[in-house]
């Protein structure tokens, strides 16, 4: 999981190079942003957006989604709404909401594999609470994660302890059984 950060890291500092090297506008979910561009002068000015050779000539102008620049599936946009409404800091940089998408996304995609995993054994198509349970409870990591999460319809976690089951011992030493009690 230490290597979520690594590549989680690695993507928002791709992405954000990415940003400045292309004269490509972000595409927020269709509100209208201000973006700056070169006037030619060394000066930016803003609220005109980039502009590049195809605007230029006349051609149209291409917009790319955040999360498509990044290489992800989650909405880039939605995570960096939420984390502006939820007040966690005054100012934020693309860079963050790129993380945090790609840290989700990660953990979805793993939770996902293993209770495939867990109904592929069980034989069934479907997906369920009782398979996401199994897969969660399976594994160490996400169990210690999710310790306090409780999944409705998730069921329990088949165990019997070891004191429990019958003995696989034979008879004892001078050939008889052993007593239940012993005096």
């Amino acid at each position: 999981r230490q290597e979520v950060c690594a590549i989680a890291s690695g993507e928002a500092e791709r992405a954000s190079d990415r940003e400045e090297a292309q004269d490509i506008d972000i595409d927020d979910g269709g509100h209208d942003t201000e973006s700056s561009h070169d006037d030619g002068k060394g000066l930016r000015t803003f609220g005109q957006g980039k502009t590049n050779q195809a605007t230029k000539r006349g051609g149209a102008r291409r917009q790319m989604a955040m999360r498509s620049r990044a290489g992800l599936q989650f909405p880039v946009h939605r995570f960096a709404k939420a984390l502006k409404q939820g007040g966690y800091a005054k100012r934020l940089g693309p860079g963050g909401a790129v993380y945090i998408t790609a840290v989700i996304e990660y953990v979805v995609a793993e939770l996902l594999e293993l209770a495939g995993n867990a109904a592929k054994d069980q034989n069934k198509k479907r997906i369920i609470p009782r398979h996401i349970q199994l897969a969660i409870r399976s594994d160490e990591e996400l169990n210690k994660y999710m310790s306090n999460v409780t999944i409705s319809g998730g069921g329990v976690i088949p165990n019997i302890h070891s004191q429990l089951l019958p003995r696989k011992g034979g008879p004892g030493k001078d050939g008889a059984m052993p007593m239940s009690q012993e005096f």
